[in-house]
Parts: C-alpha cells; structure tokens; sequence
C-alpha cells in the first residue's frame, strides 16, 4: 500500500541541526538493533552511477545484480517489506560522495521518513516517489534516462536503490536546490 504525505510538510519548518541529527542517530540505532542478523542481509557490490542499470532480482530479501547491457530491468513493485534506516543510509553511503552524506539522510529522512514506497501528490497533478521524492513530471524520466533505464517505468522510482542512484545524480547536477526539505539542511 503506497503512504502519501502533504508535500509541504517540511518546506515550511527550520530544524535544529544538532537535534536533527541525534534523532536520526537514535533512529538508526534502533533500527539496528530490530535488523536481521548480517548472515540474513546480503551485501551489495560498489556499482558506480554510470554504470549499467542494477535491478532487484527479488524483492524481499533484497539482493542485487548487474543487468546484461541489452536487458531492460524487470518490473519492480512496491516493496512488500520497507528497507529498514539502517540499510537506506547504508545505500546513502555507498552512492552518494561522502561529503553528501549527513544532508543526504537528512533530505531523505524529511522526503520520506526512509519509507521506499512513499508517495506524494503535488498540486500540479504530479506525484513524488520513494526516498527522495523523485517527481514524475519529468525530473524522475530524465534520470531513469541517465541511468540507462526506460524513463516510463515510474513505479521503478519506489526501487530504493534506483531511487537512491537518481537522487545522487539529481544532486550532482543541482545540488540540494530540487528537495523541498533543503531547507531543513543548515
């Protein structure tokens, strides 16, 4: 089931960084302690962002592998069981420059609270989705086209990873200024 929030939600706060990110520490910490043991979570290879495309191949638990350069991904659902904030910060860490790292879980946590199926609807009548909110009224296609997958394959945007490689590339081209949660950033 896709959660949607207003999209104003925190566009309109400041936030008190140092609190911000005690939270977030409190957050992951007890995730960490409800995440299944490191036998049970399978570890991801370092792909870079130019890469080719890297789909699920199952979706619970999630394992990742390299798509053959003529193969288009397969169809990625909502995920049946949500990413825990341990493993969207891990994949935080892994695709975004290290600088990016405290503003990129903070944006997602403020776009998302680290739910990959979240979805928002904009005024325009287009929709956000997943950690980052990518926007479907083109900002989403541009990237999928950047990372080699077919940008009319929106429901992909709810695919943590992918939304993460997006979102990473989105903010190499722009920095922070697409998010409406950049103004949660200090």
């Amino acid at each position: 089931m896709l959660e949607t929030h207003p999209r104003s939600h925190c566009a309109t706060r400041r936030f008190n960084r140092p609190l911000q990110m005690a939270a977030l520490t409190f957050l992951v910490t007890v995730f960490a302690l409800i995440t299944p043991t490191s036998a049970a979570v399978p570890q991801l290879e370092r792909v870079p962002l130019s890469a080719t495309a890297v789909v699920p191949s199952a979706i619970a638990p999630l394992t990742i592998r390299a798509a053959a350069p003529a193969a288009l991904p397969q169809p990625a659902a909502a995920p049946t069981t949500m990413p825990t904030g341990g493993y969207v910060i891990s994949l935080i860490h892994r695709i975004f420059p290290a600088k990016a790292w405290n503003d990129a879980v903070t944006v997602a946590w403020c776009e998302s609270k680290f739910r990959a199926n979240d979805i928002g609807f904009d005024s325009n009548g287009t929709h956000d989705r997943g950690l980052f909110q990518l926007n479907d009224g083109g900002t989403q296609q541009y990237l999928f086209r950047m990372l080699g997958l077919n940008p009319n394959r929106l429901e992909l945007g709810f695919d943590p990873v992918l939304n993460v490689r997006a979102a990473a590339l989105l903010y190499a081209r722009d920095g922070w200024s697409q998010w409406s949660c950049a103004s949660a950033l200090a």
